[in-house]
């Protein structure tokens, strides 16, 4: 398949992800970036096998994925990030737990090795649902920010998790959301 022309848009999730993730948008352009990676997310898509996916459905990528809840959340679109979690049909993160995976697949498609990149939205998990952040002025989780987010679609009931830090256990717990 060719790519898009030199100088032509292309408007796929990780064309925001990535540059929202990794601070290269400038703060005049990160509203609209950020809106476009939701509207992309929250339509259905075309995989490059031509198959169609629902809305709500991965299609980053390996460096894409990982990224992925936390540009929606910083983004606004809380939202879109729990129906992206929450989505059980191909290409998504419940897929494999609905085919029987006790494991993160390698890939989305099929049984194999336990895979980084798809697992990484645990590390989404514990910092924007559960809300346990880490201080930027102190490195370790020696000061910590504790800010849940209950999922505002409604569909997750509660979360509770915890982190164990050098400093001793950091623990959350939600109820309701929507």
């Amino acid at each position: 398949a060719e790519g898009p022309a030199k100088g032509q848009a292309v408007d796929i999730q990780a064309s925001y992800v990535l540059p929202l993730a990794f601070g290269l948008v400038g703060n005049s352009l990160k509203t609209r970036f950020a809106a476009n990676l939701a509207h992309a997310v929250s339509r259905a898509n075309v995989a490059d096998n031509g198959r169609q996916c629902p809305p709500y459905s991965l299609m980053t990528g390996f460096i894409g994925t990982a990224w992925i809840c936390k540009a929606l959340s910083d983004g606004g679109y809380d939202d879109v990030a729990y129906r992206l979690l929450q989505q059980t049909s191909y290409p998504s993160w419940l897929y494999s737990v609905e085919q029987g995976a006790t494991t993160i697949w390698e890939r989305l498609d099929s049984n194999s090795y336990n895979h980084y990149s798809f697992g990484a939205v645990g590390a989404w998990m514990y910092g924007y649902s559960l809300g346990i952040q880490c201080d930027e002025a102190s490195p370790g989780f020696h000061h910590f920010v504790l800010r849940p987010t209950p999922d505002p679609t409604g569909q997750m009931k509660y979360a509770k998790g915890y982190y164990d830090s050098l400093y001793g256990r950091i623990r959350s717990e939600w109820r309701g959301g929507g």
